[in-house]
């Protein structure tokens, strides 16, 4: 899918410079395939005007979580946020169920919350996201509702999932909903499905699916995903996991652009099987359940888009100093940039040049939200 212990805005952290001098920028290639543009991309980013690829500086400009001394600047469980134009920060805590609205300055706007199945009330809030009109909603998986809100916290409505199971969530200006919908395992494979829905989360189409291997007591710890993300002009970008193609479609869900890029896989190491179990258990895995891994990492572990069009590709490539690669591509495909994020936060959104992210467990204990600006050259 930010920064900043009460007013005081903590200095660089990190800086990822893109320079690829040592050898010579590649080309991409472009073509039309009915109607479609695919664009093929090099392994390394491609020159720009000057010459040469472009550089990004990441610069940690704001951290919420670290200020335990006040109520509800801190987090007993983080695990999403979203940001709206303004650069208001929307988190959920489903441990205190807390909703927590930051300014974009760090500070509290709003704080909200009880447990309950009443209206305003939550069970299981799992996810939430900021609407293009100034609403809000907030995704309940256990109440199996959305739960929408005016920008001030005032209640709106709730709309039932009924037989839908709905992890992830994007709204668009028209206020239709995309999300991946799960399903209960069926045998031996369990399917999730990127989907369109209307407002009141009657499905407008299916988009992709994927069926993900179920096998009990077996759990993989990098199983295959469907990545996806709304850009400028209601594009939806999205992706499998497994493949370095990212699709984009236009408002109307009409197919305009096909990414690709040469990648070599890497191959998961025991050293990378211990630094994810300990990662995803705090610890060595329960005796109840056998971690399995996939051969070769996938092409990627996120996908994040911008109102430029712009679209980044987090990866599981790493530079072995804490940093995991992000890939960037702008509004017409082309690989113009890779820069690098700490591998221990979660990055979740990019909005006017700003890069969010959660940090689920920092040196003080506490999950915190990070923010960094990206500077360009």
């Amino acid at each position: 899918m930010n920064k900043r212990s009460r007013g005081t805005i903590f200095a660089v952290l990190a800086c990822a410079w893109l320079s690829m001098e040592t050898a010579p920028a590649q080309q991409a290639e472009v073509k039309t395939e009915n109607g479609v543009r695919v664009v093929h991309n090099p392994k390394t980013p491609i020159a720009g005007p000057g010459g040469k690829p472009a550089a990004v500086a990441l610069t940690e400009d704001l951290v919420i979580g670290n200020d335990t001394s006040r109520e509800d600047y801190w987090f007993g469980f983080l695990n999403a946020l979203d940001v709206d134009a303004a650069g208001r920060i929307y988190t959920v805590d489903p441990k205190s169920i807390r909703i927590r609205i930051f300014g974009p300055d760090g500070g509290l706007v709003r704080a909200f919350g009880r447990k309950g199945q009443g209206p305003a009330e939550f069970s299981g809030p799992g996810g939430i996201v900021a609407a293009p009109d100034g609403t809000f909603i907030v995704s309940d998986v256990l109440n199996a509702r959305l739960s929408y809100f005016t920008r001030e916290g005032a209640h709106i409505k709730d709309t039932r999932f009924g037989m839908h199971r709905i992890a992830g969530l994007a709204i668009g200006r028209r206020s239709d909903l995309f999300a991946i919908r799960t399903q209960m395992p069926q045998g031996d494979k369990q399917d999730w499905e990127l989907v369109k829905f209307d407002p009141d989360l009657k499905l407008i189409r299916a988009i992709h699916a994927i069926a993900i291997p179920f096998k009990g007591r077996v759990f993989n710890l990098i199983p295959d995903r469907i990545y996806f993300d709304l850009t400028g002009e209601d594009r939806l970008a999205w992706m499998v996991a497994t493949d370095y193609a990212v699709h984009v479609e236009d408002a109307s869900g009409k197919p305009i652009m096909k990414i690709l890029k040469d990648r070599e896989p890497g191959k998961i190491t025991d050293k990378d099987r211990a630094r994810f179990i300990a990662k995803t258990f705090s610890g060595p895995a329960p005796a109840q359940i056998e971690p399995e891994f996939p051969e070769f990492f996938p092409a990627a572990s996120g996908l994040m888009a911008d109102e430029k069009g712009r679209i980044y590709i987090r990866t599981y490539e790493t530079d072995g100093k804490g940093g995991a690669a992000v890939d960037v591509f702008d509004a017409t495909g082309l690989y113009v940039a890779r820069f690098f994020v700490p591998e221990d936060a979660d990055t979740i959104t990019v909005r006017n040049d700003k890069l969010y992210a959660i940090v689920k467990e920092s040196a003080s204990g506490n999950p915190l939200v990070k923010r960094y600006a990206l500077r360009w050259k």
